[in-house]
C-alpha cells in the first residue's frame, strides 16, 4: 500500500492526536523523571538522632554545713536516660557531667556510657559551688551517626 502525499500533509509538525512532537516528548521525560525521583525517595530512611534525655532527680539541693560559704554534697547519685526519635533506648551513647564542680569521688571527671536499657548511674559524686544561688549541671550525650545532645540542665540549689 502507498501512502498518499495527501494523508502526510496534515501533520507537517509531527504532531500526535493535534499536540506537537517536542511537547509529548517533554511530557514523557518529566513523568519518568518524576517516576524515578518518587521511587528512589521513598527507600530513604530518616536517620536515627538522640531525642531525649532526661535524669533523676530533677534537682540537686547543696547545704553550707561547716559556714565557709561552699555549699556542697559528697554523695549524689544522677541516673541518665537515653532515647532516640521512636521512645527506643539507645546503648552505647557517651554522657558526660560538666558544672558546679562535680566529680568522681577520687576526683577525676564524670562520664559513662549508657547500657541497654539506654540508662547510666553515677554513685557518690561530689558537687559543690560557692555562694548562695542557683548553678547548673549540663548533661552532654553523644553516639556515632546519631550527633550530640546537651539539651538536658539540671539545677543545683544551694540553701
Amino acid at each position: 500500500m502507498r501512502l498518499s502525499k495527501k494523508m502526510m500533509n496534515g501533520d507537517r509538525n509531527g504532531g500526535i492526536e493535534g499536540l506537537p512532537l517536542q511537547l509529548m516528548i517533554m511530557v514523557l521525560v518529566a513523568g519518568l523523571g518524576t517516576a524515578i525521583l518518587v521511587g528512589w525517595m521513598g527507600g530513604l530512611t530518616t536517620p536515627e538522632a538522640i531525642a531525649s534525655v532526661n535524669g533523676s532527680p530533677s534537682e540537686i539541693m547543696l547545704s553550707d554545713g561547716d559556714g565557709d560559704g561552699t555549699f556542697e554534697s559528697d554523695d549524689v547519685g544522677l541516673t541518665i536516660y537515653v532515647r532516640d526519635q521512636d521512645g527506643d533506648a539507645v546503648a552505647g551513647a557517651s554522657v558526660v557531667l560538666d558544672g558546679c564542680n562535680v566529680r568522681n569521688s577520687d576526683g577525676s571527671a564524670v562520664y559513662g556510657s549508657t547500657d541497654a536499657e539506654g540508662k547510666v548511674t553515677f554513685d557518690g559524686l561530689s558537687v559543690s559551688q560557692y555562694g548562695q544561688g542557683i548553678g547548673f549541671i549540663t548533661v552532654t550525650v553523644a553516639k556515632g551517626g546519631m550527633g550530640t545532645d546537651s539539651s538536658l540542665q539540671i539545677p543545683v540549689i544551694s540553701r
